[in-house]
């Protein structure tokens, strides 16, 4: 790819971008949120088409991209990190969707043969005749990337593919990357996880508003080298482990022998300034817990207090008039209506604060966005900008504004960094250590161990749906214990 250019509505995109990919070789595209990574590969894989740049195709020459349909045609597939599946369809069906034209029939039992080939190398526990509507984040992320493996093709992009997977299942893609690697594939590579990155790549190229600003040798860079040129500034502070000094003495959130259809007899106690995570495999009742705070899940024993007063959420709206917030895991799904602006986003769950008589305050809850995306530094700034042209970052931060808003005390964070950069890590990291700072209780969920050791007080391991050991996040604490807790109390 060469001099690609891109403006989109008066926003310049891409500012003459070059990519050079070879077989047989792993190539990390990095950036922040909105560096223009994803316009890139949407360029590639003919989804948008660009102003200025040519593409070349060993052995074709220069060619022209017309759709996803022409890229499959010369071999360029991409996993996208926006999950195109159809809810309604099974496992094998989505996989081998859109591979057949016109009114040809194949028998079902063709294309299950061929997805039970492809999802024992990636995802052996998957149930090729599963509604997809029926599968969590992580297994709709293994259905996307088989699907796009099931295409063959030169060369493969994948976008922020691991964000919802196990360390396991990270392994299976790593293998499965390794042998398209070997087979002389040319494979893109995009994640904000540095220790990815690491592993599995050759070559690195950064991207910085929409320009490129380093490209070379994976080994010719330092982690916290490569974090600077991706945000331009140093981060060490940022991500140091710094969490709030002062914890308060009084319990906020309290869960005394709480119970529901996914977990049981969960205990926890969390102090005002507090933060505590939950750690533990995808399916072990991480996010079943929040659920079942948030009046989701319906709670069949125990009970919640808030402050010292009970409360039993049979509804979000119960959870949230006792001052409980939940930031989802699925932020496009369950977070945000993306064609909405961010005033719009920002008023949803708070129409009792910015109505009269069935009257939306028009002013008055532009008065109060306004003030939350300055102070949380949502970029864009406008409140008028639609929540789908916001990077994951500014979403995210659009969300906790809407919660603030409600006066929340007790936060319940899925994920809180699932697809967000480094930069904008560093920024939600700050916003919660400032929530606790402020008196909150916060319990986050994370896949990513580093990040419990960066922000929280206390981890919890979390198995089988319930809550086993609780220990103190101190020096002593590392990664490799979380794993050994984890994987003890899994086998117990």
């Amino acid at each position: 790819m060469t001099g690609i250019a891109k403006r989109f509505a008066g926003v310049q995109a891409l500012k003459g971008v070059d990519l050079d990919l070879r077989g047989g070789e792993v190539h990390a595209l990095l950036g922040e949120n909105g560096a223009g990574k994803s316009t890139l590969m949407k360029v590639m894989f003919g989804i948008v088409q660009p102003d200025q740049g040519e593409i070349a195709l060993d052995p074709l020459g220069v060619v022209r991209i017309d759709g996803p349909r022409s890229a499959l045609a010369m071999g360029i597939g991409l996993v996208s990190q926006e999950l195109s599946l159809v809810p309604q369809l099974d496992v094998a069906q989505n996989i081998f969707l859109g591979r057949t034209r016109g009114l040809k029939l194949v028998p079902r039992a063709d294309f299950r043969r061929e997805a039970r080939a492809i999802l024992d190398d990636l995802a052996p526990h998957l149930d090729i005749a599963t509604p997809v509507s029926a599968l969590g984040m992580a297994d709709r992320q293994l259905v996307e990337i088989s699907r796009t493996l099931a295409r063959g093709g030169r060369i493969i992009a994948f976008d922020e593919p691991t964000s919802s997977l196990t360390p396991a299942e990270q392994d299976s893609l790593f293998g499965v990357i390794r042998r398209l690697k070997a087979a002389g594939k040319a494979i893109v590579y995009i994640s904000h996880r540095m220790k990815e990155i690491r592993a599995i790549a050759d070559h690195v190229t950064i991207l910085r508003d929409g320009e490129v600003v380093a490209s070379g040798p994976i080994g010719d860079y330092s982690e916290a080298r490569l974090n600077e040129l991706i945000a331009g500034r140093e981060l060490s502070r940022e991500m140091s482990a710094e969490k709030p000094a002062q914890v308060q003495t009084n319990a906020l959130l309290e869960l005394r022998g709480l119970s529901s259809s996914r977990v049981r007899d969960v205990n926890l106690s969390i102090k005002a300034g507090e933060i505590v995570g939950l750690s533990g495999l995808v399916g072990s009742g991480r996010s079943a817990i929040l659920r079942a705070c948030f009046g989701i899940d319906e709670v069949s024993a125990g009970e919640i207090v808030v402050a010292g007063a009970p409360v039993t959420p049979g509804t979000p709206a119960d959870a949230m008039r006792a001052g409980i917030a939940l930031i989802p895991e699925d932020r496009r799904g369950h977070a945000i209506v993306p064609m909405m602006d961010v005033e719009r986003n920002f008023g949803l769950g708070n129409h009792d604060r910015f109505t009269s008589l069935g009257v939306i305050k028009g002013s008055e809850r532009r008065r109060s966005v306004k003030r939350y995306v300055d102070e949380l530094h949502v970029r864009p700034a406008s409140i008028s900008t639609e929540m789908r042209n916001l990077s994951g970052g500014n979403q995210q931060k659009v969300v906790i504004a809407r919660w603030l808003a409600t006066g929340a005390r007790v936060f319940l964070f899925d994920e809180p960094t699932r697809g967000i950069d480094v930069g904008a890590k560093a920024e939600i990291y700050a916003l919660l250590r400032r929530l606790a700072a402020d008196g909150a209780a916060l319990l986050v969920v994370s896949s990513e161990l580093p990040e419990l050791l960066l922000i929280c007080h206390r981890i919890g391991i979390v198995s089988g749906g319930r809550l086993h050991t609780i220990v103190a996040n101190d020096a002593a604490l590392t990664e490799e214990r979380l794993i050994e807790l984890a994987a003890r109390e899994d086998n117990s």
